[in-house]
This record gives C-alpha cells, sequence and structure tokens, in this order.
C-alpha cells in the first residue's frame, strides 16, 4: 500500500448557523453541494481571478473544516475574518497537523476522508493515522500523473487564475453558483476558452529540476513545478509548446530536453489554430 506523510499542513474549523452560506458565496467551490466524506479542491482568488490561497475542505459534523499549507494558514485565518462581518460564524484558529495520505487500497482509518481530486481514484486523507513512513516521491508521481497541482510546490498565489492550474477539472471551481470572490473574470476565461496556461506532464531525457524554466523555441514557455525523477510537473503556455512542436523546434527545462503530454483525464488540449493564428 503506497502512502505518504504530508508534514507542515494546518487545519481551520468553521461552524455556526451561516458557515455553508459564508464559504458558498467567498471561495470557489460548491459548498453548497459539497459531498460527505470528501475533499475537495477550493481556492479564495483576489477580485482579478487569481488564486489566493489554495486548500481543500470538507464537511464535518457541525460545519466545515480547511486544510492547507501550514505557512499560509496563519494569512488565511486572518483573511477570513475579515470577510466574515456580522456573519454568524465561528472560525477556529489553525491547528498544526501531519497528514497520512493512502492509495490503491481501502481507508486504513475510519476517521479519513476520499481525496476527491482524483476522479477514478481511492486516495485517502487522514489526520489521526500514524504511518511510520511514507514515500513522498511516489505520492508527487501520482500527483504528477493526474495534473494535481499544490501551491508553492507548483505554483505561486496571485500569479495564476483556476483554469491555470485545473482547479475547473477537479471539481475545485463552481460554473452554476452565484457570486464569490473573482467568479466574474474566472467564469469569462470558462466560456470565451481563454486559458492560456496549463498543467502539463514533462518526461525528460535526463532528471528533472523543480522551478527549471521551460523553453520552447528559444521562447519562455513556463516552469517545473513537482518532480519525480524524470518526470515533473509543467505549467505552461499552450501555444508556445505547440508552435515548438509543430516547427519541430526543441522544448527543454534547464538543460534537459523535455516531452509534454496531458495528464491523466484532463478535457482540455492543444488551442484551436485559426487562420488568423496563422
Amino acid at each position: 500500500m503506497p502512502q505518504a506523510i504530508l508534514t507542515d499542513r494546518a487545519q481551520i474549523h468553521v461552524s455556526g448557523t451561516d458557515a455553508q452560506h459564508f464559504l458558498h458565496n467567498l471561495v470557489t467551490t460548491d459548498i453548497e453541494g459539497l459531498p460527505n466524506a470528501v475533499w475537495m479542491a477550493s481556492a479564495l482568488l483576489s477580485a482579478q481571478g487569481k488564486i489566493m490561497f489554495g486548500f481543500l475542505v470538507a464537511r464535518e459534523e457541525d460545519g466545515f473544516v480547511l486544510e492547507l499549507a501550514l505557512q499560509d494558514a496563519a494569512e488565511f485565518y486572518k483573511r477570513l475574518k475579515f470577510y466574515r462581518l456580522r456573519a454568524k460564524v465561528d472560525l477556529f484558529e489553525p491547528i498544526p497537523v501531519s497528514m497520512a495520505v493512502s492509495w490503491n487500497s481501502g481507508a486504513t482509518d475510519p476517521a479519513a476522508l476520499r481525496d476527491g481530486r482524483f476522479s477514478g481514484l481511492e486516495i485517502w486523507r487522514s489526520a489521526r493515522s500514524a504511518f511510520a513512513h511514507g514515500d513522498a516521491d511516489a505520492w508527487a508521481s501520482l500527483r504528477i500523473e493526474h495534473g494535481i497541482a499544490e501551491p508553492h510546490a507548483d505554483y505561486a498565489y496571485n500569479d495564476v487564475f483556476p483554469h491555470d492550474v485545473n482547479l475547473d477539472q477537479i471539481n475545485g471551481v463552481s460554473f452554476k453558483k452565484g457570486c464569490y470572490v473573482g467568479q466574474e473574470v474566472v467564469s469569462r476565461m470558462q466560456h470565451r476558452g481563454t486559458a492560456r496556461r496549463r498543467v502539463m506532464v514533462a518526461s525528460g531525457l535526463g532528471a528533472l529540476t523543480s522551478g527549471a524554466e521551460v523553453v520552447a523555441d528559444g521562447k519562455t514557455a513556463g516552469s517545473i513545478g513537482s518532480v519525480s525523477g524524470m518526470t515533473g510537473m509543467a505549467l505552461v503556455r499552450l501555444d508556445r509548446i505547440r508552435d515548438a512542436i509543430d516547427r519541430g523546434a526543441p522544448v527543454t527545462a534547464g538543460d534537459v530536453a523535455v516531452t509534454l503530454q496531458f495528464p491523466s483525464g484532463v478535457s482540455y488540449g492543444w488551442p484551436i489554430v485559426t487562420d488568423a493564428d496563422a
């Protein structure tokens, strides 16, 4: 049974009469439709539609629990308090946790919840399991294969839109609910199909380095995030990658030649080239 220990995580518990309404009208996820016993991806956006905080959210008996990187927890908590105003919402200060993740088996902890970002796979997360060890490289490899980007490891805050890092692919953003912060920009990108950057899987002829610049036909196209040996998660401009491929030009990450493919199960593909683009 593959497993990983995710240290430096934190949880913020949200409860109260208005907790669901408060979160539903603030973050990208459909909180009202949030299923039980599942962690779902979510984000708090800026007014310009860029991700300020990325996190997971799940229901619990008396409200909701939000899980995110420990380094972001204090600022995220302050931001939630800023938006709370007079809502009947109880916000509890962040609690540091280590999350145990397992896959290719059933849940080993009755308190474990499924990670809903992985379509068709049963990935279990628990703050109570105490695995003796974990395989961080196997976890990175699994995320890379499925295009599951993480803040800091794969993208910087205030630099990406939800589409850029596949929140639209993993039910991390709702296009049916009413307004939330940044909703207008995100809806426009969805309906116009204007997302230029996307997550791809980079396969190198040698070991890849996190943070390496991806260059396509001499033009900067993006960068490498998480890596697992010769495979890495690449956040890249699709148009520049396609142009390089069409020209037979090299694509490199640092000094390593790479090929790029779409993650498993995503609905996007290469941008359509029109006569006006030619």
